[in-house]
Parts: structure tokens; C-alpha cells; sequence
């Protein structure tokens, strides 16, 4: 994943635009945001950061960590 580790803050309207080469199903931890990628296709996760922390971003299928979003206070 390229940055590894995306900062927003409280309250920020974050969209992911994702590609890759495998298929996937991206997913981030305590969003409960999911989004399935299939090779050579683009998709799009959207979501209001209205959690404050460290969330991994993953791929859920094979649970390996691709990035982190940290999230700080508004």
C-alpha cells in the first residue's frame, strides 16, 4: 500500500481509492468499511472518520496488514 500510513482527522470525509493486482477484500478494523478488488480493477472505500486511534487496513481474505489510518482528535 502506498502511503502505509494515511492521517485524517475527527470528523474528515476520507475516500480509499484502491487498485491491485489480486484479487481482495479490503478491509478496516473497527469501520467494519469492507470492499472486494478484483485484479487490474479500481474501487472506492468511503466513510466518515468518526473514530480516533490506529486502525489497520488489511486484506480481509488472507488477514495480511497492507497499511495503518491514524485518526486524530478534531
Amino acid at each position: 500500500m502506498s502511503p502505509a500510513e494515511i492521517s485524517v482527522s475527527e470528523g474528515d470525509r476520507v475516500t480509499l481509492r484502491v487498485s491491485s493486482d489480486e484479487p481482495m477484500e479490503l478491509h478496516l478494523h473497527r469501520y467494519d468499511v469492507e470492499q472486494e478488488v478484483g485484479p487490474g480493477q479500481k474501487a472506492r472505500l468511503r466513510f466518515e472518520a468518526d473514530l480516533t486511534g490506529r486502525f489497520e487496513i488489511e486484506d480481509h481474505e488472507s488477514e495480511s496488514e497492507l497499511g495503518v489510518l491514524q485518526v486524530r482528535p478534531g
